[in-house]
């Protein structure tokens, strides 16, 4: 029988059936026998459940991981235009990496995180108890710990050193820290055991493993721990704990250094990681996991478009999707919606929020404007009068000005002062364009596209720098150019880091891993073309200041979580 994930009908169970905090024990609301009593109720109850959880914690909203990973980047914000969207300076803190004064952000994401980890370790309790006497059990308890891998993986990208709970009988008082190589190597070792136990089915198709935890989905976060592993082994607390990811680049250009490129690849060959019985260092294990991929089935899809129509269900590079339809699933994208302009969405019968749009440093990566403007740029974002294929017209930009709406990708900043022109205070900047508009949808933001979280073009960039890394660079600027012949770049003769990180600007826009991918380069706290010393900002947010110490590329711990566990401390560099 083919197990549809029904999102919107159980998400009611997940309350119903299991607590999801961390300072209770997760409670049945009813009986635990009468939940596990037979073999669909097991896997609603223990499986279905908890992809529901996924909901838009991960991906398609602005609270989202995705958007804290790309709005704290050189690649989005959001600007203050005199007034709109200043929302007491949150966003503008967190693009200038005030990460003490949004801590409302990280809090909500914390919790997200860990109500689904506590769902999990719920759902392997249970599975455990049933285990002798239902056969699925023990596949489903091999999901569930993948799955909880996962989460454990998003935790600690962001937070580092983090509370490590693996069993819903855990109460507030047993839960202590645990360094972030701790953590890192639990993660690695869930995967690696569960990997052999999951299905080869295609995540992203619709079926039986519609959306769910596979064996290529597993192989790609593993290649994801791999490659970010020189970070994620660190447990120095001090406030200088990761100064080897704080780059020396002051100048504003934002561009990453071979030298501190070479300590982070030495750091990765030295780092070993167990894969299917073989050890193999990060790099090595990168590529290995990208080759299995492969091996699976997965390839680039002919046109780079295809990954993001309506009807992506039928991708062969799509890895791991969030199932989107206005019918079964019923989840939001928000991501059009916000960053378009408010007559852009009106005229394809939609709305438009006039938010979030692409910074001048990433425009200056993608060569906009140039004669060697990258394909992509127009592929991923709207400039100019782009918006007429969409809506065959141009548009008035609003009432305050009587000239065209004209998407502006130079004229962004951080915030406008008051008097500012206001045609370039509302179309400034570059806008999102990436997944096709659905005009089938019938909901605001509930479109039919399912959401990317993974696909081969990024394990394809990834299996490249593990290349470079190990000094393989003709093997690297191959694969690269496979890359940038699917879209009809031109192919590189040579290849630099820095290359390969503007590769992976332009090939991965939106796709929630810029920040990660800057603090692997070690660029993520020098000063950009947007953000600087002295940048104009609005007044309720904080000024930029250059973090030498490099203590940003994790975010505080939030302050409601500490001050509800003594046993928790605060990450090095910020306010206890």
């Amino acid at each position: 029988m083919k197990k549809f994930i029904n999102w919107c009908c159980i998400i009611s169970l997940i309350f119903l059936f299991t607590s999801c905090s961390l300072n209770e024990n997760p409670q049945s609301e009813f009986s635990k026998d009468k939940a596990l009593s037979n073999s669909e109720l097991i896997y609603v109850n223990t499986v279905a459940n908890l992809y529901t959880a996924i909901s838009n914690g991960l991906y398609g909203e602005l609270n989202s991981i995705q958007m804290l990973n790309e709005l704290t980047s050189d690649e989005a914000l959001i600007p203050g235009r005199e007034g709109d969207w200043v929302d007491g300076g949150k966003w503008e803190n967190l693009f200038l990496h005030n990460f003490e004064s949004s801590v409302n952000i990280y809090s909500n994401i914390w919790n997200y995180l860990y109500k689904v980890i506590a769902l999990c370790n719920s759902s392997i309790d249970n599975l455990e108890s049933i285990k002798g006497t239902n056969t699925n059990a023990e596949k489903y308890i091999y999901e569930v710990r993948a799955l909880r891998a996962i989460y454990y993986y998003y935790t600690m990208d962001l937070f580092a050193q983090i509370p490590l709970v693996t069993s819903s009988k855990q109460s507030i008082s047993d839960v202590a820290q645990s360094n972030r190589s701790e953590v890192f190597k639990f993660i690695t070792n869930e995967l690696s055991d569960c990997l052999p136990h999951l299905s080869t089915d295609p995540s992203q198709h619709r079926g039986e493993y519609y959306g769910r935890i596979t064996k290529a989905v597993a192989f790609m976060y593993m290649a994801k721990c791999a490659l970010n592993a020189p970070i994620y082994t660190i447990d120095d607390t001090s406030p200088t704990s990761y100064q080897t990811f704080a780059g020396n680049d002051l100048s504003g250009a934002c561009k990453a250094s071979e030298t501190l490129g070479k300590i982070v690849s030495e750091s990765g060959k030295k780092i070993n990681i167990t894969v299917d019985g073989t050890s193999r260092n990060a790099w090595e294990t990168v590529i290995y996991c990208v080759n299995q991929i492969k091996d699976l089935g997965y390839s680039l899809e002919t046109n780079y478009t295809d990954n993001f129509m309506v009807s992506n269900d039928n991708s062969v590079e799509n890895i791991f999707t969030r199932p989107d339809d206005d019918n079964t699933y019923k989840l939001f994208d928000m991501n059009l919606y916000y960053s378009i302009h408010y007559n852009h969405g009106n005229a394809m019968g939609y709305q438009g929020g006039n938010g979030q749009c692409a910074t001048v440093q990433q425009m200056n990566t993608l060569h906009y404007g140039k004669t060697d403007q990258d394909p992509r740029l127009s592929l991923n974002y709207y400039t100019g009068t782009d918006y007429i294929k969409d809506t065959g017209n141009k548009l008035v930009n609003d009432g305050a000005t009587d000239k065209n709406l004209e998407y502006l990708p130079l004229s962004v900043v951080v915030d406008f002062k008051a008097g500012s022109d206001a045609h370039i205070v509302k179309c400034a900047g570059a806008r999102f364009k990436k997944y096709e508009f659905d005009k089938s949808s019938s909901i605001l933001g509930d479109i039919n596209n399912d959401l990317v979280i993974m696909r081969y073009g990024d394990a394809l960039l990834m299996k490249a720098e593990a290349e470079y890394r190990m000094g393989e660079k003709g093997k690297a600027l191959t694969d690269i150019n496979i890359i940038r012949n699917r879209v009809g770049a031109t192919e590189r003769t040579i290849l630099t880091l820095n290359d390969i990180l503007d590769e992976r600007a332009a090939e991965l826009a939106w796709e929630g891993v810029r920040r990660q991918d800057e603090i692997r380069f070690c660029t993520f706290t020098q000063p950009t073309a947007d953000r600087y010393a002295g940048v104009w900002h609005n007044a309720v947010a904080d000024d930029y200041k250059n973090d030498t110490q490099g203590y940003t590329v994790v975010f505080p711990i939030p302050y409601t979580v500490i001050n509800l566990n003594n046993n928790l401390s605060q990450n090095p560099g910020y306010l206890k």
